[in-house]
């Protein structure tokens, strides 16, 4: 299921594009034309930024389906589904099947996990890896049997293998991420419930020698073909700069300390609002979790344990690094599922009036997200779709025999499968975004097409907002694409004077806003605007005025508030 829905509109630019994924498309493209298989390029230029696994793998997807979007977002794909059923397979070992059902279904419809399900960029294979290293540490400890392994049988030590096998390419990957969190995550546990058998029992010593031969012999490579160059920034700009920082002077161990709690609320937005709706039961899942785990038998308890410490460990290496990205938070997205479905489905008793609050958050809460969460869809297909207004009155029949199934019995899986499933529908309506104008690309593409039938052969293409990423262009073109748009006056200025003052002919989109702003008055320019369409506005200002168009289903009126007009400028040369 998840490699049939997650494969859906492969070639389509849509909500789940990253503006990442040109580098890695364009990348492997060039390895492929210039049979250079070990040294990543982009645009002739080398690409010291990732290890290799990744390219490899969509090199080998190009191999299978040609040189083109699917092929590189399939990997994704593939890795991604492998993760749904480690996900099932962890949750079925730790609790009963109905959880490990529902964990996973809420794994997929995770908004932040199911945009990097297809998309083609390392962070899915990353996460892969990550959860497969931990799968085989669960299996060695023996937690999913119930017996604590002291880690010295033969099948003990094929996942203590495993382990390593798994971490060393999840390094391949995307670097540390995939030793620490692994290994920090298995220490803890073993020191938490006293048992040092199982730091002997994983042969430490014996998994660093199979991360040498995974690791060593692609990266001795590089440092001897490069050298320095490469040294320095392997160890300097990926490395020391993403997780210490620049040096300030000050205190180092206070400066940490002080970001820490920044960026630890940054994560938790980010918790809130690429986990929604499942977000919001973070906190009341993790404090059944450490209630449950206190009053559990051992093994019962020590799953919640695991499932804990993994949590913790990924929050605060994450909030502990120098930079704070949200796609960091994709590696919390298996144990949050699990500790999510075990919260609605699991029996667990509660003292007092706490039992009451519970079924609150299990039945009548989360209804409500379903029924808001449908009301959001009416509106998008309605009024920013085009859709039949009929159609509200379908979806709210339908959401009425829904809820009314809920609340028929008292099974707590069918509140949040219900919720589950109608994200996941929800999720693969692509093309009803790209009608409705919510997705750059439908747009993007439109532009695209244009220039495409005007430009010659030596043609420049630029962008002059800063709110238009350039990389979100650069996949329909195979020469690279001037950022002319910066986030200060005097930087998108200086480069829109340079860009136009080129003797060629030059192609610049741009919002509507900055086109009066910057060159509206450049009289010794010749320019012409050859386009213009509209695109879902990412600053906008929601007054009365809007409500009022929204009762009186005004369509054009709210799209007015929701959409911001680009245009296509171009510059004539005549030499």
């Amino acid at each position: 299921m998840s490699l049939f829905i997650f494969s859906r509109s492969l070639n389509v630019h849509g909500l789940e594009y990253r503006d990442d994924e040109i580098f890695y498309f364009e990348s492997t493209r060039e390895m492929l034309r210039e049979h250079n298989f070990l040294s990543p390029t982009y645009f002739g230029e080398n690409r010291f930024q990732k290890p290799v696994l990744y390219y490899w793998l969509i090199l080998l997807s190009y191999q299978i389906f040609g040189v083109n979007w699917f092929a590189a977002r399939f990997v994704a794909v593939v890795f991604a589904s492998g993760t749904v059923c480690l996900t099932y397979l962890m949750a079925r070992g730790f609790f009963e099947q109905r959880t490990a059902l529902l964990s996973a279904v809420i794994l997929m419809t995770i908004p932040l996990f199911f945009r990097h399900a297809k998309n083609a960029v390392p962070d899915m294979v990353l996460n892969f890896f990550i959860v497969l290293a931990l799968y085989a540490a669960v299996r060695f400890t023996g937690l999913k049997t119930g017996e604590p392994s002291p880690g010295a049988s033969f099948s003990s030590q094929r996942f203590s293998l495993l382990f390593f096998v798994a971490c060393g390419l999840g390094f391949m990957v995307k670097g540390f991420a995939a030793l620490i969190i692994p290994g920090m995550t298995f220490i803890l546990y073993a020191f938490l419930i006293r048992n040092p058998g199982l730091l002997c029992g994983m042969k430490f010593g014996r998994g660093l020698l199979i991360l040498a031969g995974i690791i060593g012999p692609w990266f001795v490579w590089m440092i001897l073909t490069y050298g320095k160059p490469y040294l320095d920034y392997m160890l300097v700009s990926e490395t020391k700069t993403r997780l210490l920082g620049e040096p300030t002077g000050g205190f180092f161990l206070l400066e940490r300390l002080k970001e820490l709690g920044d960026h630890a609320a940054f994560y938790l937005r980010v918790l809130l609002s690429y986990f929604a709706p499942w977000g919001l039961f973070v906190f009341p899942a993790g404090l059944l979790a450490f209630w449950q785990k206190r009053r559990e038998d051992r093994t019962g308890g020590r799953s919640l344990l695991w499932l804990l410490i993994w949590f913790f460990v990924v929050f605060f290496f994450f909030s502990f690094m120098d930079f704070k990205i949200n796609h960091y938070m994709l590696v919390l997205s298996t144990p949050l599922a699990i500790l999510t479905g075990y919260f609605f489905v699991e029996t667990v008793p509660l003292p007092g009036g706490m039992n009451k609050i519970l079924v609150f958050l299990r039945r009548d809460f989360i209804t409500f997200i379903f029924c808001f969460g449908n009301l959001a869809f009416g509106f998008l297909l309605v009024f920013l779709a085009g859709g039949n207004p009929w159609w509200l009155l379908v979806i709210g029949v339908a959401c009425v025999g829904v809820v009314r199934y809920i609340y028929l019995a008292s099974d707590p899986l069918r509140a949040p499968m219900a919720l589950g499933i109608f994200i996941l529908v929800g999720l693969t309506q692509t093309s009803l975004m790209g009608k409705a104008g919510l997705t750059a690309h439908a747009t993007l593409q439109k532009f695209a097409q244009t220039v495409h039938a005007l430009k010659t052969e030596d043609s420049i293409i630029g962008v002059g907002s800063h709110d238009i990423h350039e990389k979100e262009w650069q996949v329909y073109f195979d020469v690279q694409i001037e950022k002319a748009g910066m986030s200060f006056e005097e930087g998108t200025r200086s480069n829109l004077n340079r860009l136009f003052s080129t003797e060629k002919t030059v192609f610049c989109l741009m919002t509507e806003r900055d086109f009066d702003y910057y060159l509206k008055d450049m009289k010794d320019i010749p320019l012409r605007i050859v386009q213009e369409e509209y695109i879902f506005r990412k600053r906008m200002s929601i007054d009365k005025g809007f409500w009022w168009a929204l009762m009186r289903v005004d369509r054009p009126r709210v799209r007015e508030y929701l959409m911001e007009k680009l245009i296509l400028v171009k510059k004539e040369f005549y030499g």
